[in-house]
């Protein structure tokens, strides 16, 4: 947006909203050519963006907006095909190297090195069909059309302060009342609820990252929401490692492969989880000190 000094809401969000689109650009060639960390960069961008029109949505027309977080919410779905493949493939093959050799039964690093690799040729080719697709040329389009032309209702003119700290805190809310559900739910629920609550945290995160500037202390309330939702991304990277590993057991018992490590590795996984939740409320009311501090409450 080019503001040095934005002095209303609409400057702010707008500012970050054309960062996101600008990364999302920048980032397709590298992505179709599957540079190192390029579908990771252009996932996040979406993510942010959705988030933040999710987020404002009450200074935000959202006849335009809602339409275009769902076409969001599909590119962001194509790349984490195999971004997802990438984490986990890095994840347990780091888990791997650290068990004893006796603990490595059969060729486990093999298949998970093949299972993962497949899923990931696999998963960028859906890619790049979804980026040939006029599907996506029409979301590339909307995304300039909300850069040129930005959704703001009149209200998103207010002084940039008083107009987004309400924003603010009912991002916070959100985040506490699903940790305070999933805290209070049976085990068999726990989980999911806790990335309910993950899903929260981000976009108060991407919020506070938003406004970092507006508001003082506004740079430690986003390092403290980044902070719950690093320990709540291990948590649900835990629980998809698992659901993974249960699937690999099972291809390779049928191949006659011993599947001793595939269980060790869902143990840990299982200790990564418990240690993650724990960690998790201590951050979460440190992070929502750190906004009340921030918007005065």
């Amino acid at each position: 947006m080019g503001n040095k000094h934005p002095s209303t809401a609409a400057d702010v969000i707008g500012e970050y909203v054309a960062d996101q689109v600008r990364v999302i650009q920048e980032r397709e060639p590298q992505v179709r050519v599957d540079h190192p960390d390029s579908v990771h960069k252009m996932r996040v961008a979406t993510r942010r963006l959705r988030s933040t029109l999710r987020t404002f949505q009450d200074v935000l027309d959202t006849q335009r907006t809602d339409p275009l977080r769902e076409e969001i919410k599909w590119l962001g779905e194509m790349l984490g095909g195999p971004r997802d493949a990438e984490v986990l493939k890095d994840r347990l093959g780091e888990s791997l190297e650290e068990l004893p050799p006796e603990a490595i039964l059969g060729p486990v690093r093999e298949r998970l090195t093949n299972e993962l690799d497949a899923r990931h040729a696999q998963a960028h080719a859906e890619l790049l069909e979804a980026l040939d697709s006029r599907r996506y040329r029409d979301l590339s389009d909307a995304l300039h059309d909300l850069v040129d032309h930005p959704p703001f209702l009149p209200e998103a003119n207010h002084a940039r302060r008083k107009t987004l700290a309400p924003l603010m805190k009912a991002a916070t809310q959100r985040v506490t009342r699903r940790w305070d559900a999933a805290q209070c739910a049976p085990e068999m629920q726990r989980a999911a609820l806790a990335h309910e609550a993950r899903k929260k945290a981000k976009a108060a995160r991407y919020a506070w990252e938003a406004v970092a500037d507006v508001f003082p202390g506004g740079s430690d309330s986003a390092e403290a929401w980044e902070a719950v939702t690093e320990v709540l991304g291990t948590a649900q990277d835990s629980v998809v490692a698992r659901e993974r590993l249960t699937e690999l057991a099972h291809v390779a018992e049928k191949s006659g492969e011993q599947t001793f490590t595939y269980g060790v590795l869902y143990a840990r996984e299982l200790t990564h989880q418990g240690d993650a939740h724990e960690s998790a409320d201590a951050a979460i009311v440190a992070a929502v000190k750190a906004s009340q501090t921030a918007t005065g409450r």
